[in-house]
């Protein structure tokens, strides 16, 4: 009897045991991943959820909860949270010196050697080599942004000229800006200008792709300030853009004081044949007066100059994780189907052929553009104080074009950068 209670106990046992392994699986948990950018436009911030939801699909187990920041409180909510010990697992930007001295970011090196070569091979890779030369690989591409020549089609046409089909030079534009400025009703009065000089706030955009493809720079690889070693290059940038103002509406004294939305209004009254502006151009043209902005067209440059927000893995509990999503959000498809709804530019090498891209003239224009390799790098991304260091340059350009010498103007602007830069 006792030998049967014994076998039925050991059998009872062994069922329990059974039971208790098979009807227990592992289950991991579902890993959510905190998302931030600044405040795109609306419809921008449509198509990031619309990817976030289709990989969310696409990868059970996974989540993304994002938040779009208004871009005047964006930065500073990322600084606090560096603070803190709480910055999100991936967010957008282009200040990447900025977030590796606040401790918030991990070099991704490891990541990009996973990505397909023919993956990495479509990204820009002067971007590639000054991360790899300064900050660590940071971030994988996002958006583009490219300061290029918007043009009227039909004011060219009507003076005879036809737009150029290569990469124009400054003195080009200087040539051009001259020629295009004329008398079109006859009365002795200038009624279209050539161009249409950005002089106020947001100047330093035309002044650093004068003052780069001068061969001037901001900083070294290292974050280090040394835009006084270009003193020269600085001054000349100057001149250029007071001698460029003689073929605005107003002269140097209206430039002075111009902003973007001023001389988009310009642009958009047929007032100027040129500008300086970025992909978002013929868009906000498009808003002011639909039937110019049918004749907007962009002409690329060799001195243009682009910035890049890129998609930043943090310090994140989640690296696997956050890697899938960048894998699925910076392919090719995807990354355009994201520029298109933000108005910005595919920062990929092989999208001028993409059916979204190439129905368009000027966007095609606009990533053959950013793929050229004479652009300059928006100092940005290696300067943690460039925000704060630019309104000097803006000081300067409007001291110029208001009749100041551009040499005391410069050394102003220098020395007041360095004393800031200090603090």
């Amino acid at each position: 009897m006792k030998v049967l209670i014994r076998r039925i106990l050991l059998a009872s046992l062994a069922v329990t045991m059974v039971v208790g392994v098979t009807a227990a699986p592992a289950v991991g948990a579902d890993v959510t991943l905190k998302m931030w950018s600044g405040g795109f436009v609306k419809e921008g911030q449509r198509a990031i959820r619309e990817v976030i939801s289709e990989f969310e699909a696409a990868n059970p187990g996974i989540k993304i909860d994002y938040t779009a920041w208004a871009w005047d409180k964006y930065r500073a909510q990322l600084a606090n949270t560096a603070t803190l010990g709480d910055a999100p697992d991936l967010w957008v930007d282009s200040f990447l010196k900025r977030w590796k001295d606040a401790g918030i970011t991990r070099d991704n090196a490891d990541l990009y050697a996973k990505l397909p070569p023919e993956e990495v091979a479509a990204y820009l890779q002067q971007t590639i080599e000054i991360q790899k030369a300064s900050t660590g690989l940071l971030s994988f591409p996002f958006v583009g942004y490219v300061w290029a020549v918007g043009y009227n089609k039909e004011i060219f046409a009507e003076r005879g000229i036809d737009p150029p089909t290569g990469p124009i030079r400054l003195d080009q534009l200087k040539e051009l800006s001259k020629q295009l400025t004329f008398d079109r009703e006859g009365d002795g009065k200038i009624d279209v200008y050539g161009f249409a000089l950005l002089g106020g706030r947001l100047s330093s955009h035309i002044f650093n792709m004068v003052f780069s493809k001068r061969g001037g720079q901001w900083v070294d690889l290292e974050s280090n300030l040394i835009i006084d070693q270009h003193r020269d290059e600085f001054i000349e940038a100057l001149v250029y853009m007071r001698e460029l103002a003689e073929y605005t509406p107003g002269g140097a004294t209206a430039a002075a004081g111009r902003t973007y939305n001023s001389t988009r209004a310009l642009f958009a009254k047929e007032r100027v044949a040129m500008t300086v502006d970025h992909s978002e151009l013929c868009a906000s043209v498009k808003a002011l007066a639909p039937e110019v902005a049918k004749k907007c067209r962009m002409m690329q440059v060799e001195f243009g100059f682009i910035a890049l927000d890129g998609l930043i893995i943090g310090k994140t509990d989640h690296v696997d994780e956050a890697f899938e999503f960048v894998k699925f959000v910076t392919s090719r498809d995807k990354l355009v189907q994201l520029n298109q709804a933000l108005g910005l530019v595919t920062p990929r090498t092989d999208v001028a052929d993409h059916p979204l891209v190439s129905k368009n003239e000027v966007e095609v224009t606009l990533v053959e553009q950013l793929a050229l390799p004479v652009n300059a790098i928006h100092p940005g991304g290696l300067l943690t104080q460039y925000g704060e260091l630019r309104p000097e340059v803006w000081n300067a350009v409007a001291e110029v074009l208001l009749g100041g010498d551009p040499g005391e103007a410069a050394d102003k602007a220098i020395k007041n950068m360095y004393n800031t830069f200090k603090k």
